[in-house]
């Protein structure tokens, strides 16, 4: 049995899987059984409840949008510092015109 999450998992090996799939699938339906499929006595899947598969499912995915946002942003303001240190307009304005030139007052 492993202990994923502090939910046990109970092993169960692809032969025994087959043979009684009903069941299985009954104890994960309305007990929350979560199982480890073993081939050959190595964990090769996960049978949990569909709510914690979708739960697992949606996290993934925001955490890979947020991942994307970030990077976005990271990468944005790398651009601007680079664009400041040249001496550039740090938000790309650089063709945008000028005030006037208030350098002699």
């Amino acid at each position: 049995m492993f202990i994923y999450n502090s939910s046990p998992l109970e092993d169960i090996s692809t032969e025994t899987l087959r043979s009684n799939l009903r069941r299985v699938l009954d104890d994960v339906n309305f007990h929350d059984t979560r199982y480890a499929i073993l081939r050959r006595g190595r964990p090769v899947a996960g049978l949990v409840p569909i709510t914690e598969a979708r739960a697992l499912f949606e996290a993934t995915r925001r955490d890979r949008r947020y991942r994307d946002v970030h990077l976005q942003q990271q990468a944005r303001d790398q651009e601007r510092l680079r664009r400041a240190i040249s001496g550039r307009d740090p938000f790309g304005d650089d063709d945008a015109p000028k005030g006037p030139d208030l350098s002699g007052y």
